[in-house]
């Protein structure tokens, strides 16, 4: 290559391709949202004024109201509006042990999933107005990331959101560290939404912005996949709310994709033997598709065009 009389020479020269979010999502990629909610005894009692999960008053309580916002902002994207929702750190009455649960299924049944947020707040007011939680402790993340875990390993075709609801009070943060550094590795992201006004600098060093993390036996995260968003700093700016909670997430999809070696097009093969199996009378690879129903950036983030 000549350039102002200087002659370059190139060896071994290699071309790559830079694949953005959009491209992994018109691929076939779907997305699905996990949500865990703290009901620790460090949130306040639900019967006393102007605790985080108060039901006193005619307004939403704090929980409520970070559900209902930043789940929707998630929820937009969720392939089947159907969401595992988990509560932790409370005992459930029912239960003969009267031991703190720190993972049970928000609405008390075998499958964990709930359709819609509307549904979600409503299993969410069950919980509290019809006593069937008390608050207790302590408070720890592994068992919820590690069920997560659990239920998506092995699927690279679908891509998880892992949104907790807390306080900010964690008990077990080497343990969740430790967890957070083996779901690095799977096709996960964790948004954690902090509750009122606490410290929060341990939900700071989950984020690991500053410092990344690294496991009790020294294991290093393959990448960043938490992002943590103080709630009442952005409650009342919905357009900087969904920017804070889906900053990170195209980015840390598209390196979970590259770190694994599967770019869009082995992804749309994938997706089409899987198909082919699932459905062998349905050839996708012979289906016709509209071009122009590929989805824009500014139809999947609507929020951004402004």
């Amino acid at each position: 290559i000549y350039n102002n009389n200087f002659l370059f020479l190139y060896d071994n020269s290699e071309l790559k391709e830079n694949f953005t979010f959009l491209d992994f999502i018109s691929a076939g990629v779907r997305i699905g949202l996990s949500i865990g909610i703290d009901f620790t005894g460090s949130n306040g009692h639900p019967l006393d004024d102007g605790t985080l999960h108060s039901l006193k008053g005619n307004k939403p309580n704090s929980y409520e109201r970070a559900i209902r916002a930043c789940g929707n902002i998630v929820a937009h994207y969720d392939y089947d509006q159907l969401f595992p929702v988990y509560g932790f750190g409370a005992i459930i009455n029912s239960s003969p042990n009267k031991e703190a649960s720190m993972c049970f299924n928000l609405n008390f049944e075998e499958n964990p999933e709930i359709y819609t947020i509307d549904n979600i707040i409503r299993k969410y007011h069950e919980c509290i107005e019809k006593d069937k939680l008390t608050f207790a402790g302590p408070t720890e993340f592994t068992p919820i990331i590690n069920s997560v875990i659990a239920k998506i390993k092995n699927n690279q075709l679908e891509y998880h959101i892992l949104m907790i609801l807390t306080d900010g009070v964690i008990d077990d943060l080497q343990e969740t560290i430790d967890a957070l550094v083996e779901a690095s590795f799977q096709p996960l992201s964790i948004i954690i939404i902090g509750i009122g006004d606490a410290d929060f600098k341990k939900m700071e060093i989950l984020d690991g912005d500053m410092v990344p993390l690294v496991s009790s036996s020294g294991k290093k995260r393959t990448r960043d996949l938490v992002q943590f968003v103080p709630f009442n700093k952005f409650q009342n700016d919905e357009y900087k709310l969904s920017m804070q909670v889906l900053e990170e997430i195209p980015r840390q999809i598209v390196e979970y994709y590259k770190q694994n070696n599967l770019n869009p097009k082995k992804i749309a093969k994938l997706l089409s033997e899987s198909n082919k199996n699932e459905y062998p009378q349905f050839d996708i690879g012979k289906a016709d598709f509209d071009l122009n129903a590929i989805p824009t950036y500014e139809s999947i983030y609507p929020q951004f065009n402004k």
